[in-house]
């Protein structure tokens, strides 16, 4: 591809990332055709531009050797100038800046003020030394030049000169960042330990918007610090660094009690980074303190209603010129000057669209306008919410901006009402956790209710289920009512006089099963309750099952009326218990009673019944063991299949302490259709991690009570931001 094309400069970036893959960021660095390969000493230096120059040879390129410096202990790069000792501003680019006259109008401190900010890391304090000529670039601010704007001039001009040396980033050195707030602005620090002190990086500071000034100052505090750790991404992602702050309170931002919507965005923000934030008085705090005091005004927009609506734009050259991008290629065109890909039409700028499917000129969107184009072009009704690709397409063949693919799929994956109610394009989450059976029968049981049925003749509405996790043998009985009463009725007659007190019990949480009678009675067994989580039954799946099962059997012998299905339960509990167990090998009344049973159909046709009365018991205990240990491997092997298959259509999770996530309940509303509610609630916060796969979470907008659910694993939630 030939230089001079807009896909150019990429497309040479990309070529010698390929190039130089292994080696850009280890022993070198690469911008377009600048390659800097630098080392802690010159053997090494030999070493590493040996390499760098073998993959250049491989690639088949060739090297200006007049542009080429070998050995050099300084170089430019960039309007800085690099040596071992640090960064400083370049001479020759400063230059421009001290031999700058005297600002005559606003567009005159507008241009110094742009040259003076490429270096402002440079220079600490640098919005409160700039304000007084920013003072002259506010609305309707009558232009006075005066001593405060001449000595600020003088002074930047001085210190663009003689500015401290910024040191060079470690990788392994201890990072921390140092940020303050005040009613008016943000300020912020860079600062590695290097040499045992602390040495600074770059500075940055910006005003508060007019929205931003109303908040309050734990709000305030908190955006110092993810606008900070924005700020300087690319030095913190990815490893351990501490946020120095002056607000106690941000010390606990993970576990602030209740946070609004806003502070719950901005801590999802930082659970991206390993950030520990400490405390530090305001007294031993001026860097970042001095620097939010006194800010660099950075905002386009200072009030968001200042940003027009689409309906209400009656001049949309007025909104083009609006932005700066925009506003300087329409002059060039203004001009003359060329711009192939561009062209003014009737007065607006369009861009050239060399994609056949879409229109042939598409309509610049300048940048305060974008937000109002995806909201109409995907959450208008007209627009449906739909996917990124459809969605992304339908701007496309109209419309353009510069990363427009980006700001598509960020708008779109952040939509929370597509969170809501669309399924996330990836594996379900959580992997299968199952439940060890114990060594011996009716030690660890789970019970279940089944119905409501039709009233049967004898006055019974439901079943209730007990199921033993060793040995699969069901007990099952008709209930008139699903009241506590009736369950604690039938675990102390049905299974703890019968089979003994078990020692855990696992059950939904249905309000009888919650009931202080049921409690009461597993105290006094000392049998502990576990509860399945709300609207995952799968906790108690081995009763769950059965309750299937159970239903079959029992569709099969119902009359017409379906009035007598409670004198059909005994029967086909019968013939369940009786029947072998393709997980277990045997039938659950051989496991717990240590023989086959007898059928009707046994004692009506011959059989061999010799047993000999002196070893029979014996055998009987020894078969049972047997049987039961060898039920117990069956049933762990046949686990161990169940879970790599289900862990293969899953997907790992492990959320934190902290964490925001949607949470999914199939909640059905009378008079509402269940296909068009939403799937997801919340956000909720996490409050507590039960299992790799069970979460305790608390709703974020709860003012008054608190309101903390238990959650199987929740989907997480992704920040709304473009």
């Amino acid at each position: 591809m030939p230089f001079g094309l807009c896909n150019a400069p990429a497309t040479f970036e990309r070529m010698m990332d390929t190039v130089l893959r292994g080696l850009k960021w280890n022993i070198c660095l690469c911008y377009l055709d600048d390659i800097i390969v630098y080392a802690p000493n010159f053997q090494e230096h030999k070493r590493r531009l040996r390499k760098v120059l073998k993959c250049i040879q491989e690639a088949g390129l060739t090297l200006n050797s007049k542009k080429c410096s070998f050995g050099k202990k300084k170089l430019t790069i960039l309007g800085h100038l690099v040596d071992e000792h640090g960064i400083y501003p370049d001479p020759q680019k400063t230059a421009a800046v001290t031999k700058f006259p005297v600002p005559e109008n606003v567009s005159d401190v507008r241009s110094f003020l742009g040259l003076c900010s490429y270096y402002r890391r440079f220079i600490k304090n640098f919005a409160d030394i700039a304000k007084p000529l920013h003072d002259l670039l506010k609305k309707n601010a009558k232009f006075s030049w005066g001593t405060p704007q001449k000595e600020s001039f003088l002074t930047l001009k001085k210190l663009l000169t003689s500015g401290p040396v910024l040191g060079h980033f470690l990788p392994n050195a201890e990072t921390k960042i140092h940020s303050d707030a005040s009613g008016y602005g943000i300020g912020a620090v860079l600062v590695q330990v290097q040499d045992g002190k602390e040495r600074p990086l770059a500075y940055a500071s910006r005003s508060l918007t007019a929205a931003e000034k109303n908040y309050s100052t734990t709000e305030k505090e908190c955006l110092a610090v993810v606008w900070a750790i924005s700020k300087f991404r690319p030095y913190l992602f990815g490893r351990p660094f501490t946020v120095v702050t002056d607000h106690h309170s941000l010390c606990w931002l993970a576990n602030l009690k209740d946070p609004s919507g806003r502070l719950a965005r901005w801590a999802l923000r930082l659970q991206e980074y390993d950030i520990n934030i400490v405390y530090k008085s305001g007294r031993k705090h001026s860097d970042a303190d001095s620097l939010s005091r006194k800010p660099l005004f950075e905002s386009v927009v200072e009030n968001c209603d200042e940003i027009p609506s689409l309906a209400a734009i009656t001049d949309y050259r007025k909104e083009q010129l609006k932005d700066k991008h925009l506003k300087s290629i329409i002059r060039t065109l203004e001009k003359g000057d060329g711009y192939q890909s561009y062209q003014m039409r009737n007065n607006v700028l369009y861009k050239r669209n060399y994609d056949p499917m879409g229109q042939q000129w598409l309509l610049v969107i300048p940048k305060q306008l974008r937000r109002d184009v995806l909201k109409s072009l995907h959450d208008a009704p007209t627009s449906g919410h739909l996917g990124f690709a459809k969605t992304y397409d339908r701007i496309r063949r109209k419309y353009c901006w510069p990363g427009l693919y980006g700001s598509v799929r960020r708008y779109v994956s952040h939509c929370r009402e597509c969170q809501r109610r669309k399924s996330p394009p990836q594996l379900p989450s959580g992997q299968l956790h199952p439940i060890k059976p114990p060594d011996i029968p009716f030690n660890k049981i789970g019970v279940d209710l089944l119905g409501r049925f039709p009233l049967t003749r004898n006055g019974n509405r439901w079943i209730i289920v007990c199921t033993d996790y060793l040995t699969r043998f069901t007990v099952t009985k008709a209930l008139p009512t699903a009241e506590a009463t009736e369950i604690a009725k039938f675990l102390v007659e049905e299974i703890i006089l019968k089979h003994g007190a078990p020692r855990e019990m696992i059950s939904d949480r249905g309000r009888s099963f919650l009931s202080n009678l049921v409690k009461d009675i597993n105290q006094l067994c000392q049998t502990s309750h576990l509860l399945t989580t709300a609207y995952h039954p799968q906790t108690n799946g081995l009763t769950e099952r059965f309750n299937k099962t159970l239903a079959d059997m029992l569709s099969m012998y119902v009359d017409v009326e379906q009035r007598n299905w409670d004198t059909i339960l005994p029967f086909v509990t019968f013939a369940y218990n009786s029947a072998k167990q393709d997980t277990t090998g045997f039938s659950p009344f051989f496991l717990v009673h240590g023989r086959d049973i007898v059928t009707p159909l046994d004692v009506i046709l011959p059989h061999d019944t010799e047993n000999h009365a002196d070893n029979y018991v014996q055998q009987l205990i020894t078969r049972a063991e047997e049987a039961r240990q060898l039920a117990k491997l069956h049933i762990l092997d046949a686990q161990a299949v169940d879970k790599r298959r289900y862990d293969e259509r899953h997907r790992p999770v492990n959320y934190n302490v902290g964490d925001l996530v949607w949470v999914f309940t199939p909640v059905r509303k009378v008079g509402l259709s269940e296909k068009l509610l939403r799937r997801y609630f919340g956000p909720y916060r996490i409050t507590r991690r039960l299992s790799d796969v069970t979460y305790e979470v608390q709703s974020i907008e709860v003012t008054s009570r608190r309101q903390s659910k238990k959650r199987h694993s929740p989907r997480p939630e992704v920040e709304t931001l473009l």
